[in-house]
């Protein structure tokens, strides 16, 4: 551990401490325990392990299952993160990404009926979800590290090909804290499956049983359609086989959206992009998009698009890629033995 990890982890471990030490009190912000359950997915590195699609699966799972849950999320990057808002009512979107962040407005986008509440102080924003929305269950992106808050159960997400990153704390890798932490997971995700061999699998299984007992699940993360955004509709992954594509992303791992794409069988042109939530504008994007025409001219046949993610998309207009349309990859989450896991997480919530 070099002098900049040593700084973060000694930080690390007084805000930990801290917390835990409240916690351990009962003594919360909220002056006692919510008296609803609450499941986190979350991770211990810096992004890029699809909590995203993670958080979609559970809460539809949970719907499926005649539960009424509710999405509670930080709102990154939104304008109303520190306040603290609604973004969606389970009827109505009521903000922008500016003001949600992207994550929670995809959340709104393709969780109808599911309200979703963001708020730098969690524990305000699960008291706003509990008061205005009366659900038996919260779902908190991203709860890993928010020891203020009690869960009743922690799901935790990491990457099939390097579960540690480089294995070094922030700022030099990627750890958000030391994986002996993995002890506090009730279950642990190695997302992105299908991208690993088995060798790699079974590499991150290793390393994993070193600093948990906890039940080790896998996930794949497929592309499932295109949507075209300014039409709103949905297609077949198929309609990007042979197609020819430029891209648009800004994620944590953007290099693994670049190898989605290509198991689609489509034709990759030139690329645009920028670290995780960044916040895209008119300029630049026609500015690519107008670039990428030398791409799409050279193209012989066959259809021409702008293809970006799910994420981005809620940050991009349509308009801002003419003349060319602008698809967003819906990417599915299936977890292997998913029904078992899910087992596991209702185990721990009270009977309907």
């Amino acid at each position: 551990m070099n002098l900049l990890e040593a700084i973060y982890h000694a930080i690390y471990r007084r805000r930990r401490d801290r917390w835990l030490s409240i916690a351990q009190a009962g003594e919360f912000e909220t002056g006692n325990s919510p008296d609803v359950p609450i499941i986190s997915v979350g991770n211990i590195t810096t992004g890029g392990t699809g909590k995203t699609p993670a958080v979609q699966w559970i809460v539809r799972e949970l719907q499926a299952r005649g539960r009424r849950p509710v999405v509670v999320a930080r709102g990154y990057g939104g304008s109303q993160s520190q306040q603290g808002a609604i973004v969606a009512d389970g009827t109505h979107i009521l903000l922008d990404a500016h003001a949600a962040g992207d994550e929670p407005l995809l959340h709104a986008r393709n969780l109808p009926g599911v309200p979703v509440v963001i708020g730098r102080d969690r524990v305000a924003a699960v008291r706003t979800a509990i008061e205005k929305f009366q659900p038996d269950v919260i779902v908190l992106d991203d709860g890993f590290q928010y020891w203020s808050l009690p869960r009743t159960f922690d799901l935790v997400l990491l990457d099939a090909r390097r579960p540690f990153g480089n294995g070094r704390l922030l700022p030099v890798g990627r750890l958000r804290e030391p994986p002996a932490e993995l002890r506090r997971a009730d279950a642990i995700v190695l997302t992105r499956a299908d991208l690993a061999t088995p060798l790699q699998l079974e590499q991150a299984r290793q390393a994993i049983e070193q600093w948990t007992q906890a039940p080790i699940w896998t996930a794949r993360h497929a592309p499932w359609a295109i949507c075209d955004e300014a039409q709103g509709q949905a297609s077949p992954i198929e309609v990007l086989s042979g197609a020819s594509v430029a891209t648009i992303s800004a994620l944590a791992d953007n290099a693994a959206f670049i190898e989605t794409l290509k198991s689609c069988a489509c034709r990759l042109g030139p690329s645009l992009m920028k670290s995780d939530h960044h916040r895209w504008n008119e300029q630049e994007v026609s500015a690519f998009s107008q670039a990428a025409g030398a791409f799409f001219t050279s193209a012989n046949s066959g259809r021409h698009a702008i293809v970006t993610t799910e994420k981005d998309a809620v940050k991009i207009q349509p308009q801002w890629t003419a003349p060319w349309p602008l698809w967003s990859l819906v990417i599915e989450m299936s977890v292997e033995q998913g029904g078992s896991l899910l087992a596991q997480i209702e185990a721990k919530l009270p009977p309907q």
